[in-house]
Formats: structure tokens, sequence, C-alpha cells
């Protein structure tokens, strides 16, 4: 099963992923369950995520393609022979976030987007959630960390846009895509995610 964890930056999406792993794990078995991230979830993809997060690319079309790089490699190196082999994926990040920051939020040609992402066979989520957050609090959270916002994260009209892309993909494809209050506990997320990817893999 491959599952994802989608939003824009200070959703919690990174909090919700490893204590959905965690609980996963216990329930399934470390062996059964793989996390991991986009980009840079391969060994050697830190380059290229390096190249993404330090750089403001003058070209749309080089950040797409760097990004599309790292996924290709991601996908047939980690992603693929383990869903193969039967684990449960959870991916922080995957295609939606290419289309949410990159064709809403950058104005690249979605259908480009799509048709390579079906040429190149990236797996379709079984499951993916998406956590909603208004972007005050987004920024409110990302402000109060230790770490000064990369080049995604600073831009409070850019995340705007690229919240409304999520709204669009949860829209086109509500049987995939799951909803989820970002503002709520924390311990109930979790266990809210939990309660649905055990219930897809037991029906």
């Amino acid at each position: 099963m491959f599952v994802t964890f989608e939003g824009i930056d200070g959703s919690g999406k990174s909090t919700q992923s490893t204590a959905v792993f965690e609980s996963l794990s216990r329930v399934l078995g470390e062996d059964r369950v793989l996390k991991t991230h986009e980009p840079g979830g391969w060994s050697g993809g830190e380059t290229i995520r390096n190249m993404i997060i330090s750089q403001k690319m003058e070209s749309i079309w080089a950040e797409v393609m760097l990004f599309l790089a790292d996924r290709s490699e991601h996908v047939e190196r980690i992603i693929r022979p383990a869903l193969l082999s039967g684990m449960v994926v959870l991916c922080e990040r995957f295609s939606d976030s290419t289309a949410a920051y990159q064709a809403f939020g950058r104005d690249f040609p979605k259908d480009v987007l799509d048709e390579i992402s079906r040429r190149a066979q990236f797996p379709v989520p079984d499951i993916t959630f998406w956590f909603d957050v208004p972007v005050p609090v987004a920024m409110e959270r990302i402000t109060s960390r230790k770490s000064a916002p990369d080049r995604f994260e600073a831009d409070e009209i850019f995340l705007e846009r690229i919240s409304r892309g999520y709204e669009s993909i949860f829209r086109n494809e509500p049987e995939r895509v799951f909803r989820l209050d970002g503002r709520i506990p924390s311990a109930l997320l979790t266990e809210n995610i939990v309660s649905r990817i055990l219930k897809r893999i037991t029906t």
C-alpha cells in the first residue's frame, strides 16, 4: 500500500508521517512499514534536494525537472521495490506536492506534468492525507522553528496559491485524498490516519 502525506509547509505532515510510522510499526512490525520523503529520499538524493531548497531556479522547467529526476530515482530505488515486496510505504510529499507547488504555485503546465508522470509510470498513492491548515497558522508554526524558513516557506502569498492547489486536487479526487484539519490535536490525527490505513489493509 502506498500512502502519502501532503500539505503546505507548517501543516504538520512531517510530525504525522513519523507518528503514523511508529504506530504502524508497532502493529504490523517494522519490516512491514517503510517511511520515506521527497525530495531526497534515496541515497544521493540529498544533492538534488539541496539544489532545489537552497537556490531559486530562474527557470521553472529546471526546477520541475529536478523534482522529477529525484522522483524517478526515488521510485525505482526505494518506493517500487518496497511496494512489490508488500510493504506499506509512507511518503512525505509526492506527485501532489509538485502539482500544488509548481503547477498551481508557479504556473507550470499541469497537463505536461501529468503526462510526464504517466509516461514515467510513477505509482499513484492508494491513500493521500492532506493536512489542511490556514496559511496564517502555518506561517506562525514556520516562524516558531529554530531553523530559518527555506525559499518555499517564506512567501505567504505563494502558500495561499499552493493551498488552493491542494483544494483543487481534493475536489477532483475525493476518493483518494482525505482532507484533515491540521489544527486538531496531533494524537487524534494519528489515531484517525492509522485507523484508515489498517481498515484499508484488512478489507
